[in-house]
């Protein structure tokens, strides 16, 4: 479904991206992980056009996307969740929502708005209440709605679990295998490594933006120096 090719970012002269190579097959879960700028959110930020490639190409199902404008991308049917929630906390949920499915045909985010809700029975009786009223759990999950209210068929998620209690974050990580069930293909930055890995089919490790590892997600757990570096496992 999407394929990149030796991608390069750049912020003036900082290279955050060098060279990364990847692929998610449809119906897949990949995990992309990694510390702190290695270079996993410049890559996203370029797939889904927020940030224009420096060198390197992105195909999504066969078609050429590279350096296109978020707005000409999201109708694709890409969508990324951005780390920190980032939704509109003075605006309603349901606002937050309507947002979220701009690029739809006139009319059709009422019918969407009701197919997400049911995925989310926690927010569907509050959507006219003040985003900000939420828990930082319901907000990660109000952020999930709003990306899938354009209806992609492919979703980027940064840092899902960030700052959330355990019973929340496996909530989410629920979800995504719900999401996968329902035709979602997921590309999914996590510093929780053990839980994004356990849920995932593939992963890539980046370093310094380039990936230096690449295998099964089952393979990935068990390899010594990942378990070492991101899973604080020294094996016997």
């Amino acid at each position: 479904m999407l394929e990149v090719r030796d991608l390069h970012v750049s912020y003036g002269k900082a290279r955050a991206v060098q060279g990364v190579s990847l692929r998610v097959g449809e119906g897949e879960i990949v995990a992309l992980i990694g510390a702190n700028g290695a270079g996993k959110s410049s890559t996203m930020h370029a797939i889904c056009g927020v940030t224009k490639p420096a060198l390197g190409a992105i195909s999504f199902r066969g078609k050429d996307i590279t350096g296109l404008p978020a707005h000409r991308v999201v109708p694709l049917g890409i969508a990324q969740v951005p780390e920190g929630r980032l939704i509109f906390d003075d605006l309603t949920i349901e606002e937050n929502l309507v947002l979220g499915g701009i690029t739809l045909p006139g009319g059709s985010e009422r019918q969407r708005m009701a197919r997400v809700l049911d995925l989310f029975p926690v927010l569907a009786p509050r959507t006219g209440e003040p985003a900000s009223n939420l828990s930082g759990g319901q907000q990660q999950l109000l952020a999930i709605a709003r990306g899938l209210m354009s209806n992609p068929t492919f979703l980027m998620l940064d840092e899902p679990s960030l700052g959330l209690a355990p019973l929340a974050a496996q909530e989410v990580f629920d979800l995504f295998v719900t999401l996968r069930r329902n035709g979602v293909t997921i590309l999914l930055v996590e510093q929780n490594v053990r839980q994004a890995l356990a849920i995932a089919d593939r992963g890539y490790v980046i370093e310094s933006g380039r990936i230096i590892l690449e295998d099964e997600s089952a393979r990935l757990l068990e390899d010594e120096g990942l378990a070492r570096a991101y899973l604080g496992i020294e094996r016997q």
